[in-house]
């Protein structure tokens, strides 16, 4: 082979059990290595998949990437894949690498700590008691949404386009959104057209009959649940907090833990995922391969 990049093809449906088979016997641990999200952001991001010495290799890169951007391989030894120059390629960044590959790989190369998408994870039983002061204001966040007397039902199919619209109100409202807020509502547009297609799941928050707030996820992995979109009308007090309280109470029978994503280093978002108490961080690192 003399470019890797000639094996590289784009994402698909069909890929489903490809992906499948793969994550079957080596589970994912971070939030965007997953067939769902690498599926609804290909087109953002420009995702790639090959078969590489026995291991699955997903590339991305937007337009305003400089370098072709690759998930850690997917495979029995990802490190020993990583140690080596992919083929054809001069300059290229291994990106989304958790502890402890990172640990393997930081013993010859530079290993950088990318705290900004490091995801966040929560217990769902300290989410669904949110018992103590620390959960204090939360907890009265969520009565207070309670007292409009709120449903909740499973997230369907037939719920895209108020699901959609939501977003879009959203979009609209976010000055400093940019890019990432269209890529976002781009992404969940396409998660709703195969949504019969995709492991993907999650709950709807409605006022009457308007819908005021939902969330989407899927699991993660035995441990790990991780929710990709939420979105609330905040003209409701606490409908944020009601939201994710309801995806957690949904979601407790399939696992442990509860992944939200990253902060993307914006202080605003940093703050309100702290504000939840995280359990802890999924750490993530990256690595600048040149030659």
């Amino acid at each position: 082979m003399k470019n890797i990049t000639d094996a590289m093809q784009p994402i698909s449906m069909s890929q489903k059990t490809l992906f499948d088979r793969y994550f079957a016997e080596f589970p994912p641990r971070c939030c965007e290595i997953t067939f769902a999200n690498v599926f609804c952001w290909k087109d953002v991001k420009n995702h790639k998949v090959c078969v590489y010495r026995d291991h699955l290799l997903v590339s991305y890169q937007r337009k305003s990437d400089c370098e072709l951007q690759f998930f850690p391989p997917i495979g029995e030894h990802p490190q020993k894949i990583m140690r080596e120059p992919l083929p054809g390629l001069k300059t290229y960044r291994w990106v989304r690498i958790p502890s402890p590959l990172s640990n393997y790989l930081s013993q010859s190369a530079s290993v950088l700590f990318d705290r900004n998408n490091s995801d966040y994870y929560y217990r769902l039983d300290e989410l669904i008691a949110m018992e103590g002061k620390r959960f204090e204001v939360k907890r009265n966040l969520v009565k207070r949404f309670a007292e409009l007397n709120p449903t909740v039902r499973a997230l369907q199919a037939r719920d895209a386009s108020d699901c959609i619209e939501l977003q879009e109100k959203w979009l609209s409202e976010q000055y400093a959104a940019g890019d990432s807020g269209e890529e976002e509502t781009f992404a969940l547009k396409v998660a709703f057209q195969h949504f019969e297609s995709l492991p993907i799941m999650g709950v709807i928050v409605k006022i009457g009959q308007k819908l005021a707030g939902f969330a989407i996820g899927e699991r993660l992995n035995s441990t790990m649940f991780v929710e990709h979109h939420e979105k609330a009308k905040r003209e409701f007090k606490g409908s944020y907090e009601y939201v994710l309280h309801a995806l957690t109470r949904e979601i407790v029978a399939e696992a442990t833990f509860l992944n939200r994503g990253q902060d993307l280093g914006i202080p605003s978002l940093r703050q309100a995922k702290l504000s939840w108490r995280p359990t802890g961080l999924v750490e993530k690192f990256s690595l600048l391969v040149t030659s």
